[in-house]
């Protein structure tokens, strides 16, 4: 069976990582979802996709360049549509009282840190994140995932106890990429659509690593890396792929 993993909640029909996109998640028989934690300049681990706050809020910079304080009051869904003007970011503790009461498991990106104070930075997400992790619910499935291998090695060094994933951008799926992968102590590969070959798809798991496909939202190319045996597919339209739980659907 393949999981369908809600990419940055149902961010289809609301803005990403945001209470939102997450909320639905409660009314739907989903297994699993998708967030990405990076770090304020002061140290506060937020979850925000992309390194600037341009895209998907009313601010501009570079989140490692701002301070808590600097975004605290960011809009994060008036970009996505009126009705949800003044959304907020999210914290790493918001993401624990989500999966407290959702109970869906996690595939967690680490950010890729940029600018001067980056390797700074990136060591401080690592240590405040981990012990945060301990207050998740023991019975949800935990992934940490990056397309930055040094963020990766950096985390399981300090929580050896936690699975990983390696994500490959499109057309960076080299044949070395076990090299990677096992430096990684990773046991998941995260490949783009692109590259989602039935071959590589074949090499994966005969080296013993599952395989989750990043971002799918053609329904064809769904049912086709299902037939392919894929073991997951991150989609922004998780709720046209997964069924309503019932008490939901007689509301």
């Amino acid at each position: 069976m393949t999981n369908i993993i809600a990419h940055r909640g149902f961010s289809a029909i609301a803005p990403e990582n945001t209470f939102a996109s997450f909320a639905p998640m409660q009314q739907y028989q989903l297994d699993w979802f998708e967030t990405d934690v990076s770090i304020t300049a002061d140290g506060q681990l937020v979850l925000l996709h992309d390194d600037k706050l341009d895209r998907t809020t009313d601010h501009t910079g570079e989140l490692t360049d701002l301070t808590f304080d600097d975004i605290v009051d960011a809009d994060a869904g008036s970009w996505f549509g009126p009705d949800f003007a003044q959304t907020r970011l999210l914290t790493i503790n918001d993401l624990v009282q989500i999966v407290e009461e959702s109970h869906v498991n996690l595939h967690l990106e680490l950010k890729g840190i940029t600018g001067p104070n980056g390797t700074q930075l990136a060591n401080e997400l690592i240590q405040k994140l981990a012990p945060t992790l301990n207050y998740l619910n023991t019975l949800v499935d935990l992934y940490i995932s990056s397309f930055n291998p040094v963020m990766l090695m950096k985390m399981h060094a300090l929580a050896p106890d936690l699975k990983y994933a390696v994500l490959y951008d499109a057309g960076q799926f080299y044949p070395d990429w076990q090299l990677v992968a096992d430096a990684c102590n990773a046991s998941y590969i995260h490949l783009d659509v692109s590259d989602a070959t039935p071959e590589n798809i074949a090499t994966i798991h005969e080296r013993g690593f599952g395989v989750n496909v990043y971002t799918v939202n053609d329904l064809n190319v769904v049912a086709e890396l299902e037939a392919n045996g894929v073991d997951g597919i991150f989609t922004d339209i998780a709720d046209q792929l997964v069924p309503q739980k019932v008490d939901a659907i007689a509301i």
